[in-house]
């Protein structure tokens, strides 16, 4: 099923070393690496592959961290990309942020740290996948009207976990729930109200906030 292709993950540094190390990590999660050593070939693998996840060096060759996550969202908007600085410069974090960036690391960084910020944005790719596969399972059922009792009740049942999951993914943020889960406002409410999901409120500035305070966090690390 679609849900369950493989994921890419792009790794984009000019440091052989740094390259073979996500390499491992990467491999070991189970995931296909790609490889570029500076932002040209980064579009190219962009333009071939269309990696779910891209985690780059803002310093490669080029081109700034910042002008390619700007062109790789322009071209690829699916990519989940995390940038990586040896610098902990607030202001960078937060255009990163603005941009679309999942995350802004600080070098330097371990296996575990690298890890744990692939394992978050492969898992968002996850939810997603399933999200549509879900949308698609039960417009199926619905223009088909041939579904039978217990089927309803299973996509029922599906479809309260899969919202639920996307609630936890964002933290209660139902301006991201509606965007992840592809329904209107209105629907969103009555599936919160359906299924007794506990949706919390952020300010519109607050997720720039927290990309700041978690970029100095990791910078102390």
């Amino acid at each position: 099923m679609s849900h369950q292709l493989p994921i890419r993950v792009l790794i984009v540094d000019d440091r052989q070393e740094t390259l073979h190390l996500c390499e491992a990590i990467v491999e070991g999660m189970g995931l296909a690496c790609l490889r570029a050593s500076d932002v040209h070939e980064a579009l190219d693998q962009i333009g071939k592959h269309a990696p779910e996840v891209m985690l780059a060096d803002l310093s490669a060759g080029g081109m700034s961290g910042l002008e390619l996550l700007a062109e790789v969202k322009k071209r690829a908007p699916q990519t989940e990309v995390a940038l990586v600085s040896a610098s902990g410069n607030s202001e960078r974090a937060v255009e990163a942020m603005r941009l679309g960036a999942y995350d802004f690391v600080v070098k330097p960084f371990g296996e575990e740290k690298i890890s744990l910020i692939l394992g978050r944005m492969v898992e968002k790719v996850r939810l997603v996948r399933e999200n549509q596969y879900l949308r698609k399972v039960l417009d199926s059922a619905t223009k088909s009207r041939r579904a039978s009792a217990p089927l309803c009740t299973d996509l029922e049942e599906l479809e309260r976990q899969t919202v639920r999951r996307v609630f936890e993914q964002v933290h209660g943020n139902k301006q991201q729930a509606q965007k992840l889960l592809g329904i209107s406002r209105a629907t969103l409410y009555r599936k919160i109200k359906r299924y007794g999901i506990k949706a919390g409120r952020r300010a519109p500035k607050q997720k720039l906030r927290e990309a700041e305070e978690r970029m100095i966090l990791l910078s102390q690390s």
